[in-house]
Formats: C-alpha cells, structure tokens, sequence
C-alpha cells in the first residue's frame, strides 16, 4: 500500500510539472489575443433536458466565439427529450431564444442539429452530429466536444485553435470539477475534489505517458499505454476522426472510452492540453451515483473495443482499472484485517499516503494551472474537503460497485443499456 501511495502521488506530481512544461511553450500565454490557424474549427455541444442551463452555455461559448473567428458553435439536440418530456421547456427553445445565439446564427457561426430519433446513450446523439458535420462539402478541419458545463478561459479557448494549427490529430483537454462549488454540501464538496484529483492522477498521467511526455517510459511502452477519450474537451481532426470510422457505438460499453481504445489500436496519440476547463460536479447522492454507475462501464467493457492484437493489449489495461475501481477499497480492508499490527499499521500509512498525497499534491499545484479564476476553490472548501474526503473515496467505490452490478444484469439478459441523465433537474 505504501508503493501505490507514493506512485499514485507521484503521478499527480508527474501530471501537474508536464502541463505546466507544456504551458511554457504556449505563445499566448501571456499574450493573449486573436489566434489565426486558418482552420475551420466547430464546437460541438449535445445536450439533453438543458433547458434551465442552455442560455448560460450558448453566452459563455459566443463570447469566446468573438474573439477567435475559426470557431463556430454547434448545439446538438435530441427528440428524446420530447419523447421523455412532451410539454417541455425544450433545449433547442432555450436554445433558439438566446440573443448571442442569434446573433451568432444570422452571421453563419452557430447552428443547431436536432437528433430526429430517440437516442439510449450519449454516443448515438454525438455520433450522429459529428458525421453530420464531417459528411458535409465542405466539411469542418476539427471538431471540439464540450459539455453543457463546459467552462474554457480565454487561454483554454485559444489553445484549441493553437493545437489546431500545429495538424494535431487528437488531443484531450481534462477538467476540473470546481464550476459549482458554492452550490455544493460538504459531501458533494469533498467528492468534487476527489474526482479532480483523478483527472490528475490518472486521466492526465496517461495523456502525457502514451504522447511520449514521460521521457524514461521506452518507446515501445508508449505506444501500447492505454488512454482512453472524454466526451468533453475532446479536438479530433476530421481526417482522423474518418480514419476512425466514426464514432464507436459499442452495446455495453461507453463511446468515450472506446474510441480512446480506437485511436491508440491504430496508432494514433491523445496529446494533452496544457489547460483545463471547469465542469460541474454532482450535486446529489442520486447524481453521483448515476455518475459512477455509468461512468465504469468505459473501462470494464475495455474488451469489447478491441479489434486488433494492440488493441486488445491497450484493453487489458483499461479492464485492470475498472476492477481495481470495483474491487480496490474491499482488497485494501481484507489484507487490513488479515495481516498482523505491525505490518497493519504500515499499510494503514500507505492508505492514507494514497489517498491523501494525491490531493495534496494537487492542491499545492493548481495555482500554476489555467482554467477559469471565477471558480478556484476557497480555503473553506478545500478545509471541507479534505475533512470529508475518505467519504468520498468510498462513495466513488459504491456507485462503481452499483455500475458493476448494473453491467452484469445486463450482460445476463442481453439487454442494451439506456444511459440515464444524472443531473437532476426537478
């Protein structure tokens, strides 16, 4: 335990001095202006019963539409929500009824596509809209996927047009869960930060291992380390995502994670941003655990993604992770319980080492990131946090022990799962 403590703390450490190297290479990080790469990128934004958030969405990306012209903005739509909710408020309504969006609209940066079906998951809805856009003549050099909580800064939003202009393939932008912190219980507070730190520990960490960033990994190694995709903060050349076929529709598993297995089975990178935008994170028991329910079945499925020897290799990692998720914390208590109290008390330090130098590390480092200032954390916040932070841990383990649960029942039946909306409206 005191080994996976110091690595897992290592890699927050590993994460946070790789994107501030890449920073330092940034021309406008502190000359902040139009950025020109002669690119003809579209922000792609789906959305599902967000009729109470769309206007807010639509202003914060018009306004950084007009300072970056190879921008234009796409909010995707989807008849699930008239099936679900016949009498509304509708999304595209909001939609349509935002003044910037019009503006917007009227000098061709901003159009909505509306899904015409009933879509079960995510990835039929966003699917469908990036080969709408793809297929068109002429079709979009780069499509960027965010969320309806997606929150870039000026400098989040000009990487992407940098990033674009330097021909990268594929490359992720990762969040922190800090956009609604003031709204939070302390629960809610403490998970927040837990799933911040994730980004960091994990999410980043493979970005910069399977780009070639830790310089001691071999060559060989990189190019099977497993990386996996987000269905936010994603920028994908087009050419790349025709290469691809697509986006992946895979019957038990999730888009995101597939198509992660998708571009390193074929040989392509994820490059990491060197920003971060701020995303909201679950305001409810309820929501957490729809989170996590859903969200372990991107790795856990890992195998259904593989197609190739490589493929199947950069799988195995990603079921590894799924069953460390499920089974880690019972593992931990049994060798707890079983081993004797000298050898007990040692891997109790390592537990907390794991579970609290992460954080630490993380804490100590967000100063130096950019992502947007409206939404840095408090020190009371971060007080509650860390207080309630082992709660977190084990409401994590709980919702993926729930996914788990969900995913075997569904294997069993041979039902196709219909991916529920976490956030909770009513």
């Amino acid at each position: 335990m005191v080994a996976n403590g110091l690595w897992s703390t290592w890699c927050v450490h590993a994460s946070l001095t790789g994107l501030s190297a890449l920073a330092a290479t940034r021309t406008t990080h502190t000359n902040l202006g139009r950025v020109a790469a002669a690119r003809d990128i579209v922000v792609v934004v789906p959305m599902l019963h967000e009729a109470d958030r769309a206007s807010d969405c639509v202003d914060h990306w018009c306004k950084l539409l007009g300072d970056q012209p190879d921008l234009r903005l796409c909010m995707v739509t989807t008849e699930r929500e008239r099936h679900e909710r016949p009498t509304g408020p509708h999304s595209w309504d909001t939609v349509t009824a935002t003044a910037s969006f019009r503006r917007a609209a009227a000098d061709q940066r901003a159009q909505i596509l509306h899904y015409p079906r009933v879509n079960r998951t995510y990835g039929e809805q966003l699917g469908w809209a990036l080969d709408q856009l793809t297929t068109r003549d002429p079709a979009p050099e780069y499509l960027y996927v965010a969320n309806i909580d997606s929150r870039l800064s000026p400098h989040g939003c000009a990487e992407i047009i940098e990033l674009a202009g330097t021909s990268v393939e594929v490359a992720q932008q990762s969040s922190v869960f800090f956009g609604n912190l003031s709204e939070l219980s302390p629960a809610a507070t403490a998970e927040a930060f837990y799933q911040s730190r994730w980004t960091f520990e994990h999410e980043v960490f493979r970005y910069l291992a399977g780009s070639g960033h830790v310089r001691w990994l071999p060559d060989w190694l990189r190019s099977i380390w497993y990386q996996h995709a987000v269905g936010h903060g994603l920028l994908i050349a087009t050419t790349a995502y025709q290469q691809l076929g697509g986006l992946p529709h895979p019957r038990y598993g999730l888009e995101d994670a597939a198509l992660g297995v998708a571009v390193r089975a074929c040989g392509l990178r994820i490059h990491p941003f060197a920003t971060l935008e701020c995303a909201d994170a679950p305001r409810s028991v309820r929501e957490l655990q729809r989170q996590r329910c859903t969200w372990i079945r991107g790795p856990l499925c890992s195998i259904e993604y593989a197609r190739t020897r490589r493929g199947r290799i950069i799988a195995a990692q990603g079921t590894y992770g799924g069953i460390k998720w499920a089974f880690g914390i019972p593992a931990q208590a049994l060798a707890l319980a079983v081993l004797g109290p000298r050898q007990r008390a040692v891997a109790a330090a390592g537990w907390a080492i794991a579970l609290y130098g992460p954080l630490i590390r993380m804490l100590t480092g967000l100063p130096a990131l950019e992502f947007p200032s409206d939404y840095r954390p408090r020190r009371r916040q971060i007080a509650t946090a860390a207080a309630l932070y082992p709660l977190a841990a084990l409401s994590c383990w709980a919702g993926g022990i729930r996914g788990l649960v969900s995913l075997v029942r569904d294997l069993l039946t041979g039902r196709a799962p219909i991916q529920h909306r976490t956030r909770e409206t009513e």
